[in-house]
């Protein structure tokens, strides 16, 4: 149960039946695919009843499958903000054809796929109350409020101590106390630029998110008030990786900017010609340029093939059974026990594999690669294999 304090994903209990007939990482992937694939459907639907268009809808649709975005996160690991996608695409398909037993139970799976999108419906709260439209407005902004403070600062606290301040502790901003940010905004403006805008790799996200629509959502206020907010919780923190489009971070702002593209099309009534050569235009130019990262996955090299493989067999000197202190890549591969350690937390460990070339989250390659020379220098661990720098350390029979 730590895992809830870490992101509040009830919604994972659906998937749980599911994975328990195929227990593998390659089901979470898949399920993850499918989600991404099912959200375009909602935007397309959107799209073709508001332009009346299905060149518009085509193309809208896929730059949303092929952004930056979207595209990070499906080459990343499994995640609930990438899961996140379908219900919020359902929540604006709800909001939008005024189906609202849609709405309402979309809405209600978007928080409890994550506690972050709470955000992101605020914002459409806002939205809602901007165009008028006050009850359901002021509805989503409660309960999308209250579940961000029930959920972030009581009940995500009881399952480990300390999450109230996760990811808001590395906030330049005093996010933990709301009065003190309202000061700060009306005393210190410039201040909420600054963040935005202080760094070229901010630019560069900012950038990427919204050339794959040809900056349409900018015209739009949907995009105003769920994705910048959400982009500037990021901006204002001092962990960098926060600030990037790499990993998963950015998947939920796709449906908003999406569909923000189409509202700014039909507000401006831009016409149709001009704005399908726009997206074709961006479209090859971002999301499906020749160096895009989703070319840049069918190409695989013969050696990555080997190089995989040699791994996989490698993966099979592990008992099902036995302990182990894995490197962040190994880890899904090696689940479905009752204990597995992400290196270099060992603890009972009986076995470890590492290997410093592939992604060494949380530490880094050399502090890798000396904590493993620590390990073989003592009595304690012995190489059970080796090839090139993929490492398994077996611990020695004395000490089992």
């Amino acid at each position: 149960m730590l895992v809830l304090g870490d992101h509040f994903g009830i919604a994972l209990v659906l998937l749980a039946p599911l994975y328990r007939f195929f227990p593998s990482s390659e089901t979470l992937l898949i399920l993850q695919a499918l989600f991404v694939s099912l959200s375009s459907i909602p935007i397309y639907l959107i799209t073709q009843d508001k332009l009346k268009s299905s060149l518009l809808s085509l193309l809208i649709t896929l730059s949303y499958l092929t952004s930056v975005g979207i595209t990070s996160a499906i080459n990343f690991d499994f995640h609930l903000a990438t899961i996140s996608v379908l219900p919020l695409s359902f929540l604006l398909y709800g909001w939008y054809f005024k189906k609202w037993n849609i709405y309402w139970v979309s809405l209600i799976l978007s928080l409890l796929t994550k506690e972050d999108t709470s955000i992101l419906i605020f914002g459409l709260g806002i939205y809602k109350i901007f165009l008028k439209q006050t009850r359901s407005g002021i509805a989503t902004l409660i309960v999308s409020f209250f579940y961000f403070l029930i959920v972030k600062f009581m009940i995500m606290p009881f399952f480990w101590k300390g999450a109230e301040q996760g990811y808001i502790s590395t906030s330049a901003l005093p996010l933990t106390n709301p009065l003190e940010l309202i000061v700060l905004f009306f005393s210190r403006p410039g201040i909420f630029l600054n963040h935005f805008f202080n760094s070229p790799i901010k630019q560069d996200t900012f950038d990427n998110l919204y050339k794959q629509y040809a900056y349409l959502p900018i015209l739009n206020p949907l995009s105003w008030f769920t994705v910048f907010p959400s982009l500037y919780l990021r901006f204002s923190s001092t962990a960098t990786h926060f600030w990037t489009t790499i990993w998963h971070y950015n998947a939920n702002l796709e449906p908003f900017l999406a569909i923000s593209t189409v509202f700014a099309i039909s507000k401006f009534r831009i016409p149709i010609i001009a704005v399908a050569l726009l997206l074709i235009f961006f479209l090859f130019y971002s999301g499906l340029s020749p160096n895009s990262l989703i070319w840049r996955v069918f190409y695989i090299k013969p050696s990555n093939i080997q190089n995989n493989s040699q791994i996989y067999q490698s993966l099979q000197i592990i008992p099902a059974n036995a302990s182990v202190s894995a490197q962040n890549p190994f880890v899904p591969y090696l689940a479905n026990r009752q204990r597995i350690y992400l290196f270099p937390e060992i603890y009972d460990s009986r076995y470890i594999i590492v290997k410093p070339s592939l992604s060494s989250y949380p530490t880094t390659p050399e502090e890798i690669v000396s904590r493993v020379n620590s390990l073989i220098s003592s009595s304690y661990w012995g190489i059970e294999y080796q090839n090139q720098d993929l490492i398994i350390l077996k611990k020695t029979n004395s000490n089992l």
